[in-house]
């Protein structure tokens, strides 16, 4: 597929289901550039970084922020063709990082990503928010590929936010519209979508899209990606009581525009 002339319906579907599958839209130097990112950033933590498994069953191990300081990571957020992915499926006419978020589940962890949207985790407002996930290794059931409550961005709600890899409810986060529902308890009631990734593929989803994600229970299948979260043109800046990414706020308007040094336009 051509990353840079997305079908109209692909775009249509984005819209109406809130997620896709993108096939073969990294070629393979664009994953062997991320996957070095991604052991360069694995090696050199940031203050973000975090393991949700307990010891000696496995490691769910996620860092954010990885452009600012891992040279590979930089040039792929800003050369590959993420950019112009995020762009075609929101018409938009400028598109802003907002976070790269490295997540690794290995072998024999059972922590689930527990159900939750993006956007309530960060500091802005608005529809034009998309997160790419980009597997650097074969993503199924069995290692954890991620699962969608199909048109859930449409839904009018944000829910509260949990610790994903915990399912605890963050206390200091504000309520919004209450705790996610229990899809899991209640699967009759949902459409919930998956699919199985291969390097090169992408999943691209709306940031109010209630999304979750398999444990890794396979034996021998590490389970690696990067989420990249892209904005377009009408989202504003918002602060919220809780946005686990940030380390020091910008200093922008409420209600302004979000360009700055910390969210800067990498397209055009």
């Amino acid at each position: 597929m051509n990353p840079t002339s997305l079908s109209p319906e692909i775009i249509q579907q984005w819209r109406k289901d809130g997620a896709v599958c993108l096939r073969d839209v990294f070629d393979q130097p664009w994953i062997d550039l991320l996957e070095a990112g991604f052991e360069a950033a694995f090696n050199n933590p940031s203050k973000l970084s975090k393991d949700y498994a307990k010891a000696g069953q496995g490691s769910f191990y996620t860092d954010h922020g990885m452009h600012r300081h891992i040279e590979q990571i930089h040039d792929f957020v800003h050369k590959s063709p993420a950019a112009k992915i995020g762009a075609a499926l929101m018409a938009a006419s400028r598109i802003n990082l907002i976070d790269d978020h490295l997540l690794l589940k290995e072998p024999g962890t059972e922590n689930p990503t527990y159900w939750h949207q993006d956007q309530p985790y960060f500091n802005f407002a608005g529809e034009d928010f998309v997160s790419l996930w980009i597997p650097i290794d074969p993503a199924d059931e069995q290692n954890g590929t991620m699962r969608f409550a199909k048109g859930s961005h449409l839904w009018g709600k944000q829910f509260h936010p949990v610790r994903i890899g915990l399912g605890e409810i963050v206390d200091e986060a504000e309520d919004f519209d209450g705790p996610a529902p229990d899809i899991d308890a209640n699967l009759d009631e949902y459409d919930v979508l998956s699919w199985n990734l291969s390097p090169g593929d992408c999943l691209a989803f709306h940031g109010k899209m209630l999304h979750a994600a398999y444990p890794n229970s396979s034996k021998d299948s590490r389970r690696r990606a990067l989420a990249l979260r892209l904005t377009g043109n009408d989202i504003v800046w918002h602060v919220r009581s809780y946005a686990p990414t940030e380390i020091e706020l910008p200093d922008l308007k409420p209600g302004g525009p979000i360009t700055c040094e910390e969210y800067p336009a990498i397209w055009p």
